[in-house]
């Protein structure tokens, strides 16, 4: 079963990354309280395309909203810590921690305010193909506050915001004509709001989440997204 719980998010999610910055967060305030979970999420991210006009290597980004599919896979360590791996299908992977500062954790699902803290970070390579082949190396660093209130034993809202720091580097093989063969874009202190309800047992969950993003990239102006997210949980 152990084995299991490890392997399962690499079987719904592709490992590849793209230039690709989820928007949803679907992070309950409520740490597990000790055992596991497994998340599927469907979630919206912004996406930068990246554009060789003029055989620039350097343009603006063309920029626009995706939805892709991402696995996230939480152990309880502690009654208020919880470790996680988040695995993107064409962003980052993310592996972090969860510290719940306010209220009682998932198992005992008493009524009130919660509050918690996430840090993660992510490192990775990865090649695609197209007009060019692309190698990409990533390297993300995820902070983020979430407040929740929780009605009942099956209803809580919640919501948080989010600072986030994203940094690719490439190169470029067949770049005949372009006037570089490497590619770099970074964007800094990433805001991100979101709000969204969950419903649903300690065993079996459902969140659905709308959220916000504001983002510049390098040479490409600072833009403003929006998307709407759905996850279902599943603890053991």
């Amino acid at each position: 079963m152990r084995w299991f719980l490890l392997i399962l998010p690499f079987l719904f999610v592709s490992c590849s990354q793209r230039i690709k910055v989820p928007i949803n967060r679907m992070v309950s305030p409520e740490a597990i309280g000790g055992g596991a979970d497994i998340e599927y999420r469907q979630t919206g991210l912004s996406e930068g395309r990246l554009d060789f006009s003029n055989n620039d290597t350097d343009n603006p980004l063309l920029m626009g909203v995706v939805t892709n599919r991402a696995t996230n896979l939480a152990f309880g360590a502690v009654e208020n810590v919880d470790f996680f791996v988040t695995v993107h299908q064409e962003s980052s992977s993310l592996l972090g921690m969860k510290i719940q500062l306010v209220g009682s954790d998932n198992k005992k699902r008493s009524e009130g305010h919660k509050l918690a803290a996430t840090f993660g970070m992510g490192a990775e390579r990865d090649s695609y193909g197209g007009e060019y082949e692309i190698s990409l190396k990533s390297d993300v660093t995820d902070y983020a506050l979430i407040y929740g209130y929780r009605t009942s034993s099956v209803v809580m809202f919640y919501t948080g915001v989010s600072l986030s720091n994203y940094s690719f580097q490439g190169s470029i093989s067949g770049s005949t004509g372009l006037d570089s063969d490497e590619i770099s874009y970074s964007a800094q202190n990433i805001i991100g709001w979101n709000g969204g309800m969950e419903v649903g047992s300690q065993s079996f969950k459902l969140k659905v989440e709308f959220a916000t993003q504001n983002v510049e990239w390098t040479n490409t102006e600072k833009k403003l997204f929006y998307s709407m997210g759905l996850a279902l949980t599943a603890t053991f």
